[in-house]
């Protein structure tokens, strides 16, 4: 496959130019939810290029996963592909997307990491605000972080690390019979 050998020197080159540091071992994910159900629904809108757009608007009515993940970290890698395999049959319904926690000046890889992965949903970019350390996701840290949504858009848990299947499906089921 052409985009894979592509994707790769693509990541290769950005993080000799931005100087990436290598990615510790996986970070095993938090025993607990960090964050308890949020009382409001969280607004936000994250783009993906093109008139790809993420937003509090297009994932409500549904379980929402965001995984906030880098391209160049394997342990999230391994969440995504985690999440994708979940999405294949996971009842009822549910949307996903990787939000990547990166400078916007490498948006036009989406296509190919998403592509390189065999993701069955949208690979966006994190908003400015977010990566100023504002707005709904201001307490994210670290990466791989799987944010769960209720159906009405409220924040229902925060897990970090690399998540089982299972951990991510109970994460699901458990938003999924909120009401």
């Amino acid at each position: 496959m052409l985009c894979e050998p592509l994707l790769w020197l693509g990541l290769l080159a950005s993080c000799v130019a931005g100087g990436c540091k290598p990615t510790p071992e996986a970070v095993e994910p938090d025993s607990a939810v960090e964050q308890g159900p949020s009382s409001e629904p969280l607004e936000f809108s994250f783009p993906g290029g093109g008139d790809l757009v993420v937003s509090s608007e297009t994932t409500r009515g549904r379980v929402t996963a965001l995984a906030f993940v880098t391209t160049f970290d394997m342990a999230s890698q391994l969440l995504l592909r985690r999440l994708a395999d979940v999405l294949v049959r996971f009842t009822p319904r549910a949307n996903a997307a990787a939000v990547v926690v990166e400078a916007p000046r490498y948006a036009d890889l989406l296509p190919a990491y998403r592509d390189s992965l065999r993701l069955p949903f949208p690979v966006v970019m994190v908003d400015f605000g977010t990566l100023q350390g504002q707005g709904p996701f201001a307490g994210i840290q670290r990466v791989p972080t799987l944010l769960v949504l209720d159906k009405a858009g409220r924040e229902v848990a925060r897990r970090q690390g690399t998540l089982s299947a299972d951990e991510i499906e109970d994460e699901l089921s458990s938003a999924a019979r909120r009401h």
